[in-house]
């Protein structure tokens, strides 16, 4: 009897510690392990929709654009909701930001076709509309490197570096693409991009010619988001598979993590995935209404 007892100690015991563990054991074979998730825990104020995460080294923050809702929200590194602005209830249908080293923002406004610029401070917006020549250009993704401002155009499948009066001064895009680009990110003073029917990831050099052509293997459905690491390691996000999948600088694939569903370790219809300043990755879950970070 005495002999039962301890083992059944010792299993109810084993039970609590993997319930406890339950969020890092289930992702093994990936090094990364969920940290905490950017939600709004209320359920009439949870975040509807979230398209984006832009970050703030210097005061150490996070911001959401949360589409659903209009609005924008900031937290702290640990995760804790700071504020959420939503320009006198004047956004529509904000879809991504940037932000400069100077402090202002910019917003993508799919309702509006915008790029809006925001002065938190002082209360202001101006939405302004971005030509290239003659050309109407619809801003999707948006990102900010010295001081220049970077812009996708979802009707040309290009990358525009625009200057200080948004005019374009280089463009970044590839002529044979089965579809165009729809995902960016500026690392070590290069533009990355991904383009998702022909599975490729395309590095460009200053003057918008290719750099690199990077074909990647794996299984990719509908891939959405990239992420890459300053030595070349790409982080794919795909948003059918509701899965991360990672590649080497060459594009040779080497394992995945994640899954469908509401867990920790789990997405469902993610949009974005970016690197934080801190080295962690974060991916915007559309359909769980979070941010989830993860570290190694």
């Amino acid at each position: 009897m005495k002999h039962t007892n301890v083992l059944l100690y010792l299993t109810r015991g084993f039970l609590i510690a993997a319930v406890i563990l339950l969020p890092t054991s289930v992702m093994a074979g990936s090094p990364w392990q969920w940290q905490t998730s950017l939600r709004i825990m209320e359920e009439e104020n949870y975040m509807y929709m979230p398209a984006s995460v832009e970050f703030d080294t210097k005061n150490e923050r996070y911001y959401v654009v949360d589409t659903g809702r209009n609005r924008l929200v900031s937290f702290d590194r640990k995760g804790k909701v700071l504020s959420a602005f939503t320009a006198d209830f004047q956004l529509k249908s904000p879809f991504d930001m940037a932000r400069l080293d100077n402090g202002t923002l910019w917003v993508v406004e799919k309702g509006r076709n915008s790029l809006t610029f925001i002065d938190v401070p002082n209360r202001k917006r101006i939405p302004r509309v971005v030509k290239d020549g003659g050309r109407l250009v619809f801003p999707d993704r948006i990102a900010a490197s010295e001081g220049k401002l970077y812009v996708l155009d979802r009707s040309s499948g290009q990358v525009l570096r625009l200057n200080d009066k948004l005019a374009v001064e280089q463009r970044y895009g590839c002529s044979d693409c089965t579809f165009g680009l729809v995902d960016f990110v500026i690392v070590n003073g290069s533009v990355w991009a991904l383009e998702p029917r022909d599975r490729k990831v395309f590095r460009f050099n200053d003057d918008g010619s290719v750099a690199e052509e990077i074909p990647l293997g794996g299984k990719l459905e509908f891939p959405v988001s990239l992420a890459v690491e300053p030595s070349g390691i790409m982080y794919i996000l795909d948003r059918h598979q509701n899965k991360v999948l990672v590649y080497d600088k060459y594009g040779n694939f080497s394992y995945s993590f994640l899954g469908p569903g509401q867990a920790n370790d789990e997405l469902y219809f993610p949009r974005q995935i970016r690197i934080d300043p801190w080295g962690q990755l974060c991916i915007v879950d559309e359909g769980n209404g979070r941010v989830a970070i993860y570290r190694q």
